[in-house]
């Protein structure tokens, strides 16, 4: 399908690319469930201590729920990444599919006239 303004959407090409995209996507839910486990694991074994400095330290990193917070975007990124391909699928299935009612009406309207 040629768009008007010259581009060209092949949908094997977008097939091919969003194949690799859920590739890419699956490894990175992999190694983030994997980093995520370990620097909850670090977290928990609170390496800094009770001491004064440690609460202190404890206070500062943990303000705003920092560590947890990030680690909560970082799964909620990924899921957005991951549920990405679909969507772009869906939207260029439904682009071709509007092109080509598009087309078979203009050439039924050329037909008759």
């Amino acid at each position: 399908m040629r768009l008007w303004d010259g581009t060209e959407i092949m949908k094997p090409t977008v097939d091919r690319g969003l194949t690799q995209w859920d590739t890419m996507a699956g490894d990175l839910d992999e190694k983030l469930s994997d980093r995520v486990a370990k620097v909850k694991a670090a977290l928990a074994a609170a390496p800094w201590g009770t001491g004064a400095e440690g609460v202190a330290f404890w206070n500062a990193h943990f303000q705003g729920n920092g560590p947890n917070l990030l680690l909560d975007q970082c799964a909620q990124l990924c899921q957005e990444i991951s549920g990405e391909p679909g969507r772009v699928r869906a939207a260029v299935g439904n682009t071709l599919q509007v092109s080509t009612a598009m087309e078979e009406d203009l050439s039924a309207m050329m037909r008759q006239v």
